[in-house]
C-alpha cells in the first residue's frame, strides 16, 4: 500500500512539474525573442539614422572585379589601368530614401558619370548613364551598386572620373571624384 502510494505520489509530482515547468525550449525560446526585439530596436535606431543622413558615400573605391554582394569586392592595388582595361567602381551610397509603395520599400538611384583632364576639362561623360533600383520588404540597412567603364582607346596620362548619384525619391544628389592614369 505505502509502494502504491509512493507510485502514486511520485505520478503525481511528475505529472504536477511536467504541467507547471516550462519546456525545456522555452526558456531559450524567450532569449531569442528578447535578442530579436533587440536587434529589432537596433535596427530600427539604424534605419531613422540613415534616413536622416545626406546622400553620399560610405564606401567608394577602384576594385579590381566586379563585386559579389556587399562587401564582397576587392581593392585594386592602385588607381592605374591599362589602356584596355575597364574602370570597376564599387560603391555604398548612404542617405538613400526608401519609399513605402505598398507592401515593399523601394529606392531609386541614377548615375551621371565625366572623365575629365586633371585641370577640368570634360573629355567624356553621360547623364543618366546607370540606373539602380531596388525594392525590399524592408529598407535595406546596407547597400552597394557598381559602376563599369570602357576606356579602351584612352591615351596615356592622368584622368579624373567624376560621379554623380541622385536619388530619384528625394531629388538629393551627390558628388565624387577618384582620380585615375592610364598607362
Amino acid at each position: 500500500m505505502v509502494r502504491l502510494a509512493s507510485r502514486i505520489l511520485g505520478l503525481w509530482l511528475l505529472a504536477a512539474f511536467a504541467l507547471f515547468a516550462a519546456p525545456p525550449h522555452a526558456a531559450a525560446q524567450a532569449g531569442s525573442d528578447k535578442a530579436i526585439e533587440d536587434i529589432d530596436k537596433a535596427r530600427a535606431a539604424v534605419v531613422e539614422a540613415l534616413s536622416r543622413a545626406p546622400l553620399g558615400f560610405r564606401r567608394i573605391l577602384f576594385v579590381s572585379e566586379v563585386p559579389d554582394g556587399f562587401a564582397a569586392y576587392k581593392p585594386r592595388v592602385d588607381n592605374v589601368f591599362t589602356a584596355d582595361e575597364p574602370l570597376i567602381v564599387y560603391t555604398e551610397p548612404i542617405g538613400v530614401v526608401w519609399q513605402k509603395d505598398g507592401d515593399e520599400f523601394s529606392s531609386k538611384l541614377v548615375v551621371d558619370f565625366e572623365i575629365r583632364s586633371p585641370d577640368g576639362k570634360v573629355l567624356a561623360g553621360q547623364k543618366g548613364f546607370g540606373e539602380f533600383a531596388l525594392s525590399a520588404r524592408e529598407p535595406p540597412l546596407d547597400f552597394m551598386t557598381h559602376i563599369k567603364l570602357d576606356v579602351t582607346g584612352a591615351s596615356a596620362g592622368s584622368y579624373i572620373l567624376g560621379l554623380t548619384v541622385h536619388d530619384t525619391k528625394s531629388g538629393k544628389s551627390a558628388s565624387t571624384d577618384l582620380p585615375f592614369e592610364i598607362k
